[in-house]
């Protein structure tokens, strides 16, 4: 039997497949595939970074939180999942966190904040939000809170809104589709697309992501934040 075989091994959901971190006879070792490394650090910054792969969370001493980064940007460690809260009670709501949670992200109470809506009806205090406004699914950037972006983009559109030749005739017949827009494929791929963007590292700060739900496309636009009213 090897000293391996000998050692109680704990899992990590963080390591990536075929890697182990594990105590040698002259040190600990990094074993990727079948390729090992030596891995220099002193017992207790080792078992700090045992525990951390294994248990979640981030080691205290510098040594091993900086092991931990080293083998996070090598691609052999994952980073931790991200938190979210989905606010809202529609079915874009229920669909973006049934998305989340396929991705891996952790969707409940403690995680950063996010509204989704079956309308545009935003509150004043909403910051990141998803919401259906004609037949697309708009997600706020990071550095514009949604009502400003909502804002914009109804001035943009308000005289078509306004113009009295687009609304319907008094007493006119009218027929309406029956399935609605906020469904099947087109809710699928808006709430995987968002689902997506929340969980991007580097996603641009004043760019605006719109989903087609009719089209089936995605398009990107710049946006700024509302400038303050003048004193």
């Amino acid at each position: 039997m090897t000293p391996l075989q000998r050692t109680s091994i704990r899992t990590s959901r963080r390591l990536r497949p075929g890697v182990e971190l594990y105590a040698a006879a002259d040190g600990h070792l990094l074993r990727v595939g079948d390729t090992h490394h030596h891995v220099h650090l002193d017992d207790a910054a080792a078992a700090e970074l045992l525990d951390a792969l294994a248990e979640g969370g981030d080691p205290a001493s510098g040594p091993a939180r900086a092991a931990l980064e080293a083998l996070v940007a090598a691609g052999l460690v994952d980073v931790p999942p991200a938190r979210l809260r989905v606010d809202g009670d529609g079915v874009l709501a229920a669909a973006l966190r049934a998305a989340l949670t396929r991705m891996g992200a952790v969707v409940g109470p403690g995680g950063g904040r996010v509204l989704a809506r079956d309308d545009d009806a935003l509150p004043a205090d909403a910051t990141t939000a998803c919401w259906v406004v004609g037949h697309r699914v708009v997600l706020s950037p990071p550095a514009v809170p949604a009502p400003q972006v909502a804002a914009r983009r109804r001035a943009a559109t308000r005289h078509r809104a306004a113009d009295p030749r687009t609304a319907p005739a008094a007493g006119a017949r009218r027929v309406a589709a029956a399935v609605p827009l906020l469904g099947g494929a087109g809710l699928e791929l808006a709430a995987v697309q968002v689902a997506a963007e929340l969980l991007r590292p580097d996603r641009p700060a004043h760019e605006v992501v719109a989903v087609d739900l009719r089209a089936l496309t995605v398009s990107r636009h710049p946006v700024l934040p509302v400038p303050a009213a003048p004193r």
